[in-house]
């Protein structure tokens, strides 16, 4: 996706929430804006067909 591996990592490598959709911190367990508890990781690659 990005030309290096550090960039990769630096858009890739967040929590979103599943109610507000709101990008978070790796290591986050509640959301940063609307304080909701169910946070997934990031999809790492494309959703395209």
């Amino acid at each position: 996706m990005a030309r290096f591996k550090e960039a990769d990592a630096r858009i890739l490598d967040k929590k979103i929430c599943m109610k507000c959709y709101a990008r978070n911190a790796p290591r986050a367990t509640r959301c940063r804006r609307c304080g909701y508890d169910h946070l997934r990781s990031k999809a790492k690659e494309s959703r395209k067909t």
